[in-house]
């Protein structure tokens, strides 16, 4: 029996020009839709008889005028609802959230006396309005009646309060008009309205008995804000949905719930300030199940190469919607061609290679490959590619002030000498606009500042004006600083590739607070935090534990690293430098005390914020290569002897990036993350 994907796209980035007071216009929901969509039809597992409803009735993807109140009910209600047992849903909200004043009715659920809401299009003009949180549970359970996997992703916040950042966020001024009762959908549902009436506060946020089984995606917590982000390629994005379609593009097809929200909120929380994404479930069982509940193709080990005649070049089947990164100053995508049919044990071979190519153009949906070593391919047959290598990309960063002003022309032309040969730097690009760059480098009062969205990053350069202004010695000082941090994010968005046999669930990484105060906010495990106690007289710090468990039949290697707030990146749990063996179906464990460093508490800082990243590969590999203390200059290549393996050179390309080679064995490797917060009580 055929199994379907029932979806409904809502991205919304201009509002109703009538709208009171205006709603300010978003840049990236549409770019969010865009991307969804395209995976959807592109890694659905057609080969399993999965088949994504497009209905005639309604329309499933409405964006901006489309995207009416009334448009979405239906969606809800003539499309979603048809979805039955075996089938899947999913409702997809990219666009502003915000507050709505509360009808008499519900004040015994909101203590702060407001719903919270997502906001149509035409939302805010007259005799219209939000979708609010109870109507929302409510359409959730009358699509859930058949039973279908449920699936809600909001990319927006609720706060309802102003903007504290300069960034655009997802977040507009409540609806403060008195809301009559009939304008809510279930006004005439007598079994819901007694539903309602029988909750009680602490029960909102569940809606037992009238809510559907689901599962919610969210973009942040209810005190925090949804923000846009500009990606690599310049293109404006949620934060969240960037982050959410990233993962699972260069996840293996099988990513659970968990492990996909765990990975998201540690890339958000290292890239973006006071944004956490969170997820609920109504089964808490169900967020071990597959995304989409295996509805999304697995990827094979190779993509296949042929040659396209319209292309007039060589190019692989896969592309951007299958986590092939464009190439970047950090490199480019390198592959091993191999003849149809080579075993798995041949395809890590990489001496049976019979040609080379990399990657010049990423498509959609394909790639365009230039052939660099050639072994007499033909161009009437089919081959298979690997990855061999990945780019690194750059960080980029804004140099504010005009070139001819002392302080930046010397950071430019620092930055021209700082990579190997005085070349420039590899780790740092210099672009023209604020708004493509991850960071700014500014000068004051004779400091060097690393800002990004008006907030310091690191401590200036020097730390206290003293006089001597601006000098070669400290530009360079700033520039290293920037590449320590670009060092950080590359370890931060270290991502194995899609065609990597080792999925998420082969390793499980869990974390116990063995001492300490537990005081996590989200139930589900996505992020911890964890308080220090108060004992025989002074403040401990807490004891974490982590705990790795091979579910796979092989021996596989692991260590965690530490990425602190300060851009260290530490091996906290284990003796090991390099890498751990866990042998088939067994278990290791590591522990370590962690803390708030005294000059973070010296400044009033009583969150310290840490993720912890598991790395596992199919052969030995050196960890320690991207250890890093502080803002210190970048370690020396280590020297142990390790296998000559293609994760190996990955690893000293983080740390040196000058470019290596391989000529034995290409190895398969996995990550994941999980983000811990340390609390120092007030």
């Amino acid at each position: 029996m055929a199994k379907n994907i029932y979806a409904l796209l809502v991205g919304i980035d201009n509002y109703h020009p009538d709208s009171s007071p205006s709603v300010r216009s978003l840049t990236g929901c549409l770019n969010d839709i865009r991307a969804i969509e395209s995976y959807l039809r592109d890694r659905i597992s057609f080969e399993s008889e999965w088949t994504l409803v497009e209905s005639t009735d309604v329309p499933w993807i409405l964006t901006n005028e489309q995207a009416t109140r009334q448009a979405i009910i239906n969606g809800f209600q003539q499309h979603l609802c048809k979805a039955d047992n075996d089938d899947v849903v999913l409702f997809y909200y990219a666009g502003h959230g915000s507050q709505q004043k509360v009808s008499e009715a519900f004040a015994h659920l909101e203590l702060d006396k407001y719903n919270e809401t997502l906001i149509c299009y035409d939302s805010r003009t007259k005799g219209s309005w939000d979708i609010a949180d109870k109507e929302l549970a409510y359409l959730i359970s009358q699509v859930s009646k058949n039973n279908p996997h449920t699936v809600v992703i909001l990319d927006c916040c609720h706060s309802g309060t102003g903007t504290r950042d300069s960034e655009i966020v997802r977040q507009a001024p409540g609806d403060e008009r008195q809301r009559p009762w009939d304008s809510f959908i279930f006004a005439n549902d007598s079994v819901a309205l007694e539903k309602l009436a029988s909750l009680k506060n602490q029960d909102k946020m569940k809606f037992q008995g009238f809510q559907g089984k689901h599962i919610a995606l969210v973009a942040c917590r209810s005190h925090e804000t949804a923000k846009e982000y500009t990606t690599e390629d310049g293109q404006r994005r949620g934060a969240f949905s960037y982050f959410l379609t990233e993962t699972l593009k260069k996840t293996n097809g099988g990513i659970s719930y968990r492990d996909l929200v765990r990975n998201v909120n540690a890339l958000a929380i290292g890239q973006i300030k006071e944004q956490s994404p969170q997820i609920e479930a109504t089964d808490a069982e169900e967020l071990n199940q597959p995304f989409l509940g295996g509805a999304i193709d697995e990827c094979s080990q190779y993509f296949t190469l042929s040659y396209n005649i319209k292309q007039k070049s060589w190019v692989i089947e896969s592309g951007a919607l299958h986590g092939i990164p464009n190439s970047s100053k950090g490199g480019d995508t390198l592959l091993a061609i191999f003849p149809v049919g080579s075993n798995a044990e041949e395809l890590h071979q990489l001496t049976n290679a019979i040609a080379e190519a990399k990657v010049t153009n990423v498509l959609p949906q394909m790639s365009i490959v230039e052939i660099t070593r050639d072994s007499g391919l033909s161009q009437k047959q089919t081959y298979w590619a690997v990855v061999t290598s990945l780019p690194l990309a750059p960080l980029k960063v804004y140099l504010q002030g005009d070139m001819g002003e002392e302080a930046v022309k010397l950071a430019s032309l620092v930055h021209k000498e700082a990579g190997p040969n005085r070349n420039p730097s590899l780790y740092v690009d210099l672009v023209d606009s604020p708004e493509d760059a991850y960071c700014t480098l500014s000068a004051d009062n004779g400091q060097y500042w690393i800002t990004k969205d008006d907030h310091p990053l690191v401590a200036p350069i020097p730390e206290q004006p003293d006089g001597v202004g601006y000098t070669s010695d400290r530009a360079l000082k700033a520039i290293g600083r920037l590449e320590h941090i670009a060092r950080w994010n590359n370890v931060l968005t270290l991502e194995s590739p899609a065609t990597s046999f080792i999925k998420p669930d082969l390793v499980e990484m869990s974390i116990q607070i063995l001492s300490g105060q537990d005081v996590s906010a989200s139930p589900n495990g996505v992020e911890k935090r964890v308080q220090y106690t108060y004992e025989d007289g002074e403040w401990k710090p807490p004891i974490v534990q982590v705990k790795l468990t091979n579910n796979s039949s092989r021996t596989l290697y692991c260590n965690v690293l530490e990425l602190s707030e300060s851009y260290g990146i530490y091996l906290p749990f284990f003796e090991e430098r390099s890498s751990i063996s866990i042998p088939a179906y067994a278990s290791l464990e590591g522990e370590n005390e962690f803390y708030i460093p005294d000059d973070f508490l010296e400044r009033g800082v009583t969150e310290y914020k840490e993720i912890f990243k598991l790395i596992v590969s199919s052969a030995e590999f050196d960890a320690g290569l991207l250890e890093q203390d502080g803002l210190n200059p970048p370690p020396q290549t280590r020297s142990l002897e390790l296998p000559d393996t293609t994760f190996n050179l990955l690893l000293d390309r983080v740390n040196t990036r000058e470019p290596g080679h391989s000529s034995r064995k290409l190895d398969d490797w996995m990550t994941k993350s999980i983000a811990v917060t340390i609390v120092y009580p007030p």
